[in-house]
C-alpha cells in the first residue's frame, strides 16, 4: 500500500497532465512539482500535503490547494510559502491567479535585507507589483516602517506609502502623508506633515529625503526643529542637510534659530559636531532682553575655545532707555568666558556712535577695540579720536565708562591716556585746545560736567567778555588743570595748579593772537568723522521682513501646534 501511493505519485508527477490553465486566453501552465494527495473532480482540482507547485521561476509551497477550473482561480491554505530566487513570501492563504493573487494572514516578505510583515498582500506576478494593507510593518537596516498601506515594485525596487505611516530611526519616530522607498539608490523620501519626535525634538517639514548609504538626511524646504521643553527655542530654515554619520549640519538659503531670549538669523550655517566649529553667512544676532543686535557678512565660532570671530563689516548695535551704541569694523572677535561673561575685540573700527538719549552724542574711530562683561568700560586703542557736538578728543588709549546700574547704563566718564588733546570749536578759525598726559572727562546723566587734566598741560581757552570785540585768549600751561561745563554746555569755570602760567592775549592784538592761536600738533580732523550709523538699519529691516515671513510659513507647517 505504502509503495502503490508513492508509485501513483511518480506517475502523477511524470504524466503530461501534470499541469493546469489559469487563463482562458493565455494557455501558462502551473507544474505541479509534489502533492501527497491529488485529486481530480469535474470542478475543481486539489492538492492535499506538502504542495509543491512551479510557474515559471516561482515556486509555491502550501498544505492543500484547490483550484476552480471554471474561473481559472485557486485556493492554498496552510504554511503557504511563496519563493522567487532570494525573494521569499510565507503566509496562512493564497487565493487568485499567479499572475495576480492575494495572501492573507499574517503575511511576511523577505527580500534581501528588507522584511515586511502585513495582514494581507496582493500581489501582481507579471508587473512584480504588490499592495500591502494593513498592519504592515517594513524593516530594513536598523530602521522600522508602520503604516497601513504600502505599494512594492520588485523591477524598480521602489517602496511607495500613504498616510498613518510611522517611522523608527534611531531614537526618533517619523510620520509623514507619503513615503518613498528607493532601495536601489538606498534612498528615502518623505512628503507632506513630516513630523520627527524624539525624547528631546519635534521636527515638522514637508519634504525629506534620507540617503541609507550616506547616513544623510537632507529637509528640501522649511524644515522647524521645536525644543519640547521649550517651545519658544526652535531652529527655522529653508533647506537643512544633516550628515549623521560625519556629524555635519548644513542650512541653506535662511536659518533663523531661537535659543532662551536670544535669535541668530542667517543666509548659511555649516557646523562639525567632531570638531565643534564652523561658519555662518549674512548673520544677525538679536538679544531683545539686552537690546543689542549684531551683524555681519560672515563668521566663525569655535565651541573648543567658546569664541565668535566675525568679518566682512561686522556690526553691533545696542539700544537702551537711556543711550545706545553702534560699532563698525573690519574685524570682530567675541569669546564667552566663565559664569556667562565675555569679552569683545573690534579691529579697524571704521565707526563708534553713542548715543546719550540726545544729550551728547559720541561718535569716533580707531585701531583697536577691547570689551569685557565684567568690567563697565569700552576702551580704544591704535590712534583713537572721538568726536562730540563741535568737540574732538585723541590720545594713545581712550577708555568709555559707563554707570553700574545696568538699567540706566548712563554714561560715567572718558579717560584719555598720553598725549591726550581736547578741541572745541568755536567758529572756523577759533578753536579751545587743552593737551596734557591723562584727561578724563565726568558726566552727569550724560551730560559733560567737568574735565579734569593731568600733566604737560598745555591749553588755549577763549575768554567770552560781555563785549565780543574785546574777546580775550588764554594760554595757559600747568600740571593739573579743572574744566567745568554748564548743561549749555559752554565753560564757566577753569581751575588750574602746580607750575601754572597763564598768558591773557587780547584778540585785537593780531600779530600774537595769530602766533599762538594753534598748539603744536593741532588737528581739526571733522572730515574724518564717520558717517555708516544707518547702515545697519538695512540689514535690520531685511531681517524683521525675513521674520514675518518665517512666522506665516510656522503657521502653515505647524497645524497642530
Amino acid at each position: 500500500m505504502k509503495y502503490g501511493f508513492l508509485i501513483f505519485i511518480i506517475f502523477l508527477l511524470l504524466s503530461p497532465d501534470k499541469t493546469f490553465s489559469h487563463s482562458n486566453n493565455i494557455r501558462e501552465t502551473v507544474q505541479i512539482i509534489h502533492a501527497d494527495i491529488i485529486d481530480n473532480y469535474h470542478q475543481s482540482f486539489v492538492l492535499i500535503g506538502n504542495v509543491h507547485l512551479k510557474y515559471r521561476n516561482n515556486h509555491l509551497f502550501c498544505d492543500k490547494i484547490i483550484y476552480d477550473k471554471k474561473i481559472h482561480k485557486f485556493y492554498g491554505y496552510g504554511n503557504v510559502n511563496l519563493e522567487s530566487g532570494k525573494n521569499k513570501i510565507i503566509s496562512q492563504n493564497i487565493e487568485g491567479n499567479f499572475s495576480d493573487f492575494q495572501l492573507s494572514g499574517k503575511v511576511v516578505l523577505y527580500r534581501e535585507k528588507i522584511k515586511l510583515i502585513a495582514n494581507i498582500v496582493n500581489f501582481n506576478l507579471k508587473k512584480k507589483l504588490f499592495k500591502a494593507i494593513n498592519n504592515v510593518v517594513l524593516f530594513f537596516g536598523k530602521n522600522k516602517l508602520q503604516t497601513n498601506t504600502l505599494e512594492y515594485n520588485l523591477i524598480l525596487n521602489q517602496i511607495f506609502y500613504k498616510k498613518n505611516s510611522i517611522i523608527h530611526y534611531g531614537d526618533f519616530t517619523i510620520s509623514s502623508k507619503e513615503g518613498f522607498f528607493y532601495l536601489n539608490k538606498k534612498k528615502i523620501e518623505l512628503k507632506y506633515e513630516i513630523q520627527l519626535i524624539n525624547e528631546n525634538y519635534i521636527i515638522y517639514a514637508n519634504a525629506l529625503e534620507y540617503l541609507l548609504e550616506q547616513d544623510q538626511v537632507n529637509f528640501l524646504n522649511t524644515a522647524i526643529f521645536i525644543q519640547k521643553k521649550n517651545f519658544d527655542n526652535f531652529i527655522y530654515a529653508n533647506k537643512a542637510f544633516f550628515s549623521l554619520k560625519k556629524k555635519i549640519f548644513l542650512f541653506k538659503n535662511y536659518v533663523s534659530i531661537h535659543y532662551n531670549g536670544r535669535i541668530l538669523k542667517g543666509k548659511y550655517l555649516f557646523f562639525d559636531h567632531k570638531k565643534k566649529c564652523g561658519f555662518i553667512e549674512d548673520l544677525l544676532l538679536e538679544d531683545p532682553n539686552k537690546k543689542y543686535f549684531l551683524t555681519s557678512g560672515y563668521g566663525k565660532f569655535d565651541f573648543h575655545s567658546n569664541s565668535l570671530t566675525l568679518e566682512r563689516n561686522p556690526k553691533i548695535i545696542k539700544t537702551s532707555k537711556n543711550n545706545s551704541i553702534f560699532i563698525y569694523s573690519n574685524i570682530l572677535k567675541i569669546n564667552i568666558e566663565k559664569n556667562n561673561a565675555y569679552s569683545i575685540q573690534a579691529f579697524s573700527v571704521e565707526s563708534f556712535f553713542l548715543n546719550q538719549n540726545f544729550n551728547e552724542n559720541i561718535q569716533g574711530k580707531c585701531n583697536f577695540l577691547n570689551y569685557k562683561s565684567s568690567n563697565n568700560y569700552i576702551q580704544f586703542d591704535g590712534n583713537p579720536i572721538f568726536w562730540g557736538k563741535n568737540r574732538q578728543i585723541s590720545g594713545d588709549v581712550i577708555s568709555i565708562h559707563f554707570e553700574d546700574n545696568e538699567n540706566h547704563n548712563f554714561l560715567k566718564k572718558i579717560k584719555i591716556i598720553q598725549n591726550a588733546f581736547y578741541t572745541e570749536k568755536i567758529n572756523s578759525k577759533e578753536f579751545n585746545q587743552i593737551k596734557g598726559d591723562i584727561m578724563i572727562g565726568f558726566f552727569n546723566k550724560n551730560y559733560l560736567e567737568k574735565v579734569m587734566v593731568e600733566g604737560n598741560i598745555n591749553s588755549i581757552i577763549f575768554l567770552n567778555t560781555h563785549n565780543k570785540e574785546k574777546k580775550i585768549m588764554n594760554r595757559l600751561s600747568c600740571k593739573i588743570l579743572s574744566i567745568y561745563f554748564d548743561q549749555s554746555k559752554k565753560i564757566n569755570k577753569i581751575s588750574s595748579s602746580d607750575e601754572v602760567y597763564s598768558e591773557l592775549i587780547p584778540i585785537h592784538n593780531k600779530e600774537i593772537y595769530n602766533k599762538f592761536l594753534y598748539l603744536p600738533k593741532f588737528s581739526w580732523k571733522e572730515k574724518n568723522k564717520p558717517h555708516k550709523k544707518f547702515f545697519a538699519y538695512k540689514e535690520m529691516d531685511k531681517y524683521k521682513k525675513e521674520s514675518l515671513l518665517e512666522k506665516v510659513k510656522m503657521k502653515n507647517i505647524i497645524k497642530n501646534k
